[in-house]
């Protein structure tokens, strides 16, 4: 679990440090304060930057995330990934890596240039990235990063790759090239193989029924059914079970059985807070011993059953291992989570985001902890924190 949390030259979040996180994390922040960021940079850390992790978020955002065939060797071609960087452009130096994690683990990317030269084959070579062989003799490719400050003594046959090298605390793991075909994926393809730490993502959207069936699918406990019966019960008491069918289409078919009807009814005619809930008690049990991140909370939840499910959220958080970090706007979600947390000593932590006022600080964004004592004067004095 992270016990603190620094962002560096990701996107808005020019240098941000989190000096204290609980188990539960609640983010709070004008629109454009970074919420949404920090949990794209913890799904990032959690992925080590791999590139259906990058892609994903890319997809969501409108972003450039693959290079396509026409443009491979065009140099005024817009590569993949260059927004994740402070500015929306790479680095012109080198060194200015992203930087996401804690004091005591970190994961960083790196924006390279490295140069390939091909050489006939004589012995093991660390740099060794393939081998060619021509019938005669076996080539490999050598890459070797070339300083930002010597591409203009480049010789004109120089073959040279725009690269993401990517380290986590310090160990290397497998690079991006962003000037080559990289993989491409439906925006809802992502499996936890691809997170090095279990990662639930729970986003603004609502998930369709043909994504809630894939989480469905992961669920292989009876122990993690009753969790989600429980989780539902919270707005549907009557609840008692769930089968997915496939209708004449091939697609998913999700329905209910609840104690006062004789019958299955479909699981969306009981509203977006069923759905909500239901999303949220699948990517929980799906996170299990990793992270859960939650944008804008209170989507499709009424106010008066929040705390409730910030006490569940709360239990299981414990239960199942999780660090859950959430995003809101919305003053009933702040006090719901906080009524929660006192209740909860030492898991729940509320983040405010805003930009500094120091002139020295070039309106750079920074957190303030509110920690349980801290809740409890914001909400005995109604102290407006958004």
């Amino acid at each position: 679990m992270l016990t603190n949390l620094h962002i560096k030259n990701f996107r808005m979040l020019a240098d941000l440090e989190i000096t204290k996180l609980g188990r539960v994390n609640l983010i709070v922040g004008k629109n454009n304060s970074g919420k949404s960021t920090v949990l794209e940079a913890l799904q990032i850390y959690a992925g080590n930057a791999k590139h259906e992790v990058l892609e994903e978020i890319a997809i969501t955002r409108g972003e450039k995330y693959a290079t396509k065939p026409n443009e491979i060797g065009d140099p005024k071609a817009t590569l993949p990934f260059q927004h994740y960087f402070t500015g929306r452009q790479f680095p012109e130096t080198d060194h200015t890596t992203i930087e996401i994690g804690s004091l005591s683990e970190k994961l960083t990317i790196e924006h390279t240039f490295q140069r390939e030269t091909e050489k006939q084959f004589t012995n093991r070579d660390q740099n060794v990235q393939w081998t060619n062989n021509d019938g005669q003799n076996v080539y490999f490719v050598s890459r070797e990063t070339v300083s930002k400050s010597k591409l203009g003594s480049l010789q004109p046959g120089d073959v040279i790759r725009q690269v993401l090298e990517i380290r986590k605390n310090d160990k290397p793991c497998p690079p991006i090239y962003l000037d080559l075909p990289g993989p491409s994926q439906s925006p809802y393809s992502l499996r936890q193989e691809n997170y090095d730490k279990p990662c639930g993502v729970i986003s603004t959207q609502l998930l369709s029924q043909e994504e809630l069936d894939i989480e469905w699918g992961r669920i292989d406990d009876v122990e993690d059914e009753e969790i989600v019966k429980r989780a539902l019960q919270i707005i549907t008491p009557d609840y008692e079970s769930l089968k997915i069918n496939r209708n004449a289409d091939g697609q998913s078919d999700i329905n209910v059985k609840l104690s006062s009807f004789p019958k299955y009814v479909p699981l969306k005619s009981l509203g977006d807070g069923v759905l909500r809930i239901l999303q949220l008690a699948l990517k929980l049990v799906s996170a299990n011993g990793g992270f859960l991140l939650m944008d804008e909370f209170e989507n499709g939840l009424h106010y008066s059953v929040q705390e409730q499910v910030w006490r569940m959220i709360f239990k299981l958080s414990n239960d199942l291992n999780i660090q859950v970090f959430a995003a809101t706007h919305s003053w009933d979600c702040i006090e719901s989570f906080a009524k929660a947390a006192i209740e909860s000593p030492e898991d729940g932590v509320l983040l405010k985001l805003s930009k500094s006022r120091l002139t020295s600080d070039h309106g750079k964004i920074i957190a303030t902890v509110y920690d349980e004592e801290a809740l409890k004067v914001v909400t005995a004095s109604q102290l407006e924190v958004r």
